[in-house]
């Protein structure tokens, strides 16, 4: 309840209940201080009644208005709950891509570093949603999903060979070439920039499959990219010379994963 409320409560009763009792202290003490005469009416009631109801609900009004204010507990700080650490879903194991170089110390005490080379593969997302592959749309993304293919990286590994690709389109109720169209596509994540406007954009020059691109000559390639792109307009922007060359080389680097 709020501080005026207790107030006003209170100098309501203390007024009413001088009016019906005029000795209550200590508003009959100070009338008869200053000696007010009775003989004043206000809408039938002795004014000197009214004054002493007014002054008895202020005293008192202003009494319990301190107490409570006193007695009121502050609000309870909130004490902050810790926030919990979020749990994040495993990932699938990632397909390796472009091979690198990775340069490691020998940890032995007392004896000389040697340098050891090893080779680890990079990898890249491939963990999209399986109808970023142009082609599946969301009937065959459900039927895929229910067979445990939910995402790129399990498409490529559930089609990589003839056998995976005949089980997997007759569970989904699919024509294995179609299947196939779509795993050479998955394939193509695998190189960083492509994605799917770009695969489309090579599948228009003829180049269906990474073992495609990393036959292709990248001067030859830019320049019927941008042949094609000018007449068909399939994306905003023809990659650059320099970024087909990156594609080809990586696509050189990479492991042959798809069979066909």
């Amino acid at each position: 309840m709020s501080k005026v409320a207790v107030f006003a409560i209170v100098f309501f009763i203390l007024f009413v209940l001088t009016l019906a009792m005029p000795s209550i202290p200590p508003g009959n003490m100070i009338i008869s201080l200053f000696e007010i005469p009775g003989t004043f009416l206000l809408l039938g009631i002795s004014l000197v009644d009214v004054l002493n109801g007014i002054i008895n609900g202020l005293f008192w009004g202003l009494i319990v208005f301190v107490i409570y204010v006193v007695a009121r507990p502050g609000p309870k700080s909130r004490e902050l709950k810790p926030l919990r650490t979020p749990s994040y879903p495993t990932a699938p194991k990632p397909i390796p891509t472009e091979a690198t170089t990775v340069v490691t110390m020998s940890k032995k005490p007392q004896e000389k570093r040697q340098i050891q080379v090893k080779k680890r593969r990079t990898y890249t997302a491939l963990d999209q949603d399986i109808e970023t592959i142009e082609g599946i749309g969301p009937a065959y993304g459900s039927r895929l999903r229910n067979s445990g293919v939910r995402v790129i990286d399990d498409l490529l590994r559930a089609g990589s060979t003839r056998s995976k690709r005949r089980i997997l389109a007759n569970r989904i109720d699919v024509a294995p070439a179609t299947l196939l169209k779509w795993v050479y596509r998955a394939d193509f994540f695998r190189i960083k920039g492509i994605g799917t406007q770009y695969s489309s954009l090579l599948e228009s020059a003829g180049v269906n499959t990474v073992a495609d691109l990393s036959r292709r000559n990248p001067k030859n390639l830019h320049a019927k990219l941008r042949a094609i792109n000018t007449k068909k307009n399939l994306v905003r922007r023809t990659p650059p010379y320099k970024t087909i060359q990156r594609w080809i080389k990586s696509a050189k680097n990479l492991d042959r994963i798809v069979e066909d």
